[in-house]
């Protein structure tokens, strides 16, 4: 794919955008899941055990052959290897006015992908909005549109039930495990810093020293299984998933 194509991504705010892409795009994506990604693979000990034998006779060579060695730094892995494997290879359309000729051909061509309205543009502009939101609320599928379904991308991204902040916190907990195997479960927790909210916690409730540790553990079971589960999918070309 040509460098004047590249720069469009789901993830990056505003990567939508033609000509999006520029030398320090590395530093917006850091806060995407295309990092969480990256970082999932560099704590994986079976992908970093690919990248040492560059990918040969290795069952994640088809991961291998898209993202490639991931011990680097995360500026060079993106500017080499995440811009072009994540970026979307079309444009999304946009909304315009068309003229009748055009409305038929459309017709006639694209099916059911959109919808024409009819816009008197003698009412006021407020009102026009509102007809329209009816309109979308009867057609349009809000919610439960699933924009995922239709990147273009090389490598696309799960749709998850994961919640979006929980991701970094798995990751982080894959990381200690990664240099701690050996890791007590309350030790794990203590690293992975897992605030009252990770632990389940009742308002004002108040625990013993042993209860409080046994919540811990316990918290650090469920991230841990988790954490466990999103590095061995990641490293089969689906991520974010801990199924």
């Amino acid at each position: 794919m040509s460098e004047d194509k590249l720069g469009l991504y789901k993830e990056i705010p505003g990567g939508l955008r033609k000509g999006r892409s520029t030398a320090d795009d590395w530093r917006k994506a850091k806060g995407t899941m295309y990092y969480e990604w990256w970082r999932c693979l560099n704590a994986s000990h079976e992908y970093l055990e690919c990248c040492a034998k560059k990918g040969k006779n290795h069952e994640l060579i088809d991961t291998y052959k898209l993202f490639g060695d991931v011990n680097i730094s995360w500026a060079n892995w993106w500017n080499h290897v995440g811009r072009r494997i994540f970026s979307e290879r079309h444009q999304y359309p946009k909304v315009r006015a068309i003229s009748e000729e055009d409305a038929l051909e459309k017709l006639e061509v694209d099916g059911k992908d959109f919808l024409i309205l009819d816009i008197p543009l003698n009412l006021r502009r407020v009102t026009i909005l509102e007809q329209i939101n009816k309109l979308l609320d009867e057609h349009h599928l809000g919610k439960d549109l699933n924009v995922r379904a239709q990147s273009t991308a090389l490598v696309q991204l799960e749709t998850t039930k994961l919640q979006h902040k929980t991701i970094p916190v798995l990751v982080d907990v894959a990381e200690i495990l990664y240099r701690n195997p050996d890791i007590q479960l309350y030790q794990l927790a203590q690293r992975a810093k897992l605030a009252e909210v990770h632990l389940g916690r009742k308002v004002q409730e108040t625990n013993s020293a042993e209860q409080e540790k046994q919540r811990r553990q316990m918290a650090a079971s469920r991230y841990k299984e988790q954490a466990e589960k999103l590095i061995y999918n990641a490293a089969r070309l689906k991520f974010p998933s801990i199924d």
